[in-house]
């Protein structure tokens, strides 16, 4: 459901936060948009959710619910003796439930953490705090440490002392932080409901019935969490939980209803009118460059093209398939005037030794120049272990004098994969493109757009899932990930399982274009999609389903089952687009043009 779309309620209570979230907003904000809601008597304090079960939390029980279906699997009670009066928010983890409890409004607070076998939904422990300033609320786990909330209720003074606390495994505390004054007034005269860690690196923290999110960040220095933005949500206020395998989906509560609402990451602009669409035209020619001959450093695949122009001839940089199964980086060049006939010249640098991240593949070349005689060619390494990208454990990157010659760099990536459940790129990362972005103070700013691969659990839709992921550097070699910036959307049959392989370019303007490669149940396999941003971080995608669809698979013969890994590159009046086609390029690359551009979808080269 688009937020347009919302009941009268609901909107309104968005439109408060973001009166522009139906409109053509000038500075795009990020939103939770609602996606589905399931009917939970337990719906009263919080939610918490693992791969296959969604968990109501409500003072004194706990209701077990399939996540697809909404059916109730069990209920948990506390008994007439239990000490159990005030259950809060909860999180999932190794197999057990934790929620958060005190016996809140009662003098002396008394706090714990109770935990459940969440598969048979039995109580089997608890940990006691000592501290009793303070009502704990949430619990969240990250980075092998548990993550609480001590909550303080009434004015904002009152309110100042609420504190979110690191604790490591043996619940030794390992730091402190308060909450900004910004959010503080946002919740004041209740206080910290919910929390939980986001797929954008980022702490969310729910107030007591607000719809909406705050996204917090560690200080570098100083002991107070900093507001990064405010989300609208589809919840009122209390626990949520972000969901793991569902990378982009947060889990909350409407107590008044008893339901559970799961919203979507989004943006206030991300359905809004595609500004600069294109048109392709396929070359006759197609393929052109298939693979090679038998034995041949490129026998089975011609996968992953990126072009660059240099002079009147086209470097076409490739990921080539050998009859063993090593894949490397190749080059191919040909004239700009003839783009169906190339000079194979081989491949540009041997893979990684046995136990580097690129031991059996280097794949999805981007070469970039950053000076007279400086290129740098970033590309994706398979070490030859995992299933599916989990094989991938990292980027790397190629050093050469003019872009011909290769020396490939170090045998550890530039960037792996963050090992964290719930991230983005949590257990694989592949690449995407990298350029320069000119940021609207005139400040250069190097980013990195690349696929992160979350989980490989189930169901199968959520074991393809990838997402499209950001990261920073001052230099091309030190990077910062800022997270996830575009996600699957399940109401497009086309791209409901995966986004990637992002293809970024900068417009005269200063705005964004982004060529994707997609997954989605339409076809099984991949397609050509296009967004557009003005700011590189929130992405349009236009309003109806098909808007963003730009290559399908067609035809009975090489394009017929998936079209994917796009390279766009401006040729006159026109664009002119590279891609491969069945079996992730087992039948080679191909080419289209654009219809011509107007001044306004003019594309920076």
């Amino acid at each position: 459901m688009r937020a347009c779309e919302l009941g009268v309620g609901l909107a309104a209570a968005i439109l408060a936060i973001l009166p522009a979230t139906c409109l053509q907003a000038e500075t795009p904000q990020r939103v939770l948009r609602e996606s589905r809601t399931l009917a939970a008597d337990q719906a009263h304090q919080g939610v918490a959710v693992d791969g296959d079960h969604l968990y109501a939390i409500t003072n004194r029980s706990v209701g077990k619910y399939d996540k697809q279906t909404g059916k109730q699997i069990a209920v948990w009670s506390a008994p007439a003796d239990s000490p159990l009066k005030h259950l809060n928010s909860g999180v999932v983890d190794g197999g057990k439930l934790y929620c958060a409890h005190s016996n809140w409004p009662v003098s002396p607070l008394q706090n714990s953490i109770e935990i459940w076998d969440a598969e048979k939904l039995e109580h089997v422990d608890r940990h006691r705090f000592t501290e009793s300033a303070g009502a704990v609320t949430w619990v969240d786990r990250r980075d092998n440490h548990w993550w609480v909330a001590f909550a303080f209720y009434g004015d904002a003074r009152n309110v100042a002392q609420t504190r979110v606390v690191k604790y490591n495994d043996q619940w030794q505390e390992q730091g402190s932080w308060r909450l900004p004054e910004a959010v503080i007034a946002r919740m004041a005269p209740a206080s910290n409901s919910g929390g939980s860690w986001g797929p954008d690196g980022l702490l969310h923290l729910t107030g007591h019935d607000r719809a909406e999110t705050y996204a917090l960040r560690l200080p570098v220095d100083g002991k107070t969490l900093e507001l990064v933005d405010t989300l609208a949500a589809p919840i009122a206020g209390q626990g949520i939980a972000w969901d793991h395998s569902d990378v982009g989906v947060l889990y909350g509560i409407r107590r008044s209803r008893k339901q559970i609402v799961a919203g979507r990451l989004s943006n206030s602009q991300e359905f809004e009118p595609l500004q600069q669409p294109v048109v392709w035209r396929r070359d006759p020619r197609n393929p052109i460059l298939p693979p090679g001959e038998k034995g041949s450093f490129d026998a089975s695949r011609c996968m992953n093209p990126w072009i660059v122009r240099a002079d009147d001839t086209y470097r076409l940089y490739y990921g080539g398939g050998d009859n063993t199964g090593r894949h490397r980086i190749c080059l191919a060049t040909a004239s700009i005037d003839n783009v169906g006939q190339w000079d194979r010249r081989g491949p540009l640098f041997e893979t990684g030794a046995e136990g580097a991240f690129d031991y059996r593949w280097c794949v999805l070349p981007h070469a970039v120049q950053f000076g007279p005689e400086q290129w740098r060619l970033y590309y994706s390494g398979n070490a030859g272990r995992g299933v599916g990208l989990s094989s991938f454990p990292g980027l790397g990157a190629a050093v050469s004098t003019d872009g011909l010659h290769w020396k490939r760099g170090d045998s550890k990536p530039l960037i792996a994969p963050s090992g964290r459940p719930g991230d983005p790129d949590a257990i694989g990362i592949a690449g995407g493109s990298v350029l320069q972005v000119t940021l609207p103070d005139g400040e250069k700013e190097w980013r990195y757009y690349y696929t992160g691969c979350p989980t490989t659990g189930s169901p199968l839709p959520l074991n393809q899932q990838k997402t499209i992921c950001l990261a920073v550097s001052d230099d091309g070699l030190a990077w910062k990930k800022q997270g996830v910036l575009l996600v699957r959307d399940p109401e497009r049959d086309y791209e409901n399982i995966a986004v990637a392989g992002p293809v970024v370019q900068q417009t005269d303007d200063g705005g964004f274009r982004m060529w994707y490669s997609a997954i989605g149940t339409r076809w099984g396999a991949y397609s050509i999609c296009y967004a557009e941003s003005t700011d590189g971080i929130h992405w349009r995608r236009g309003p109806e389903s098909g808007d963003n669809l730009q290559l399908a698979p067609q035809g009975a013969g090489w394009e017929q089952k998936m079209v994917e890994y796009p390279s766009v590159i401006v040729e006159g009046d026109h664009l002119r687009l590279f891609y491969c086609g069945n079996g992730y390029g087992s039948t080679g690359i191909g080419t289209a043009v654009s219809e011509p551009l107007t001044s306004k979808s003019s594309t920076s080269k």
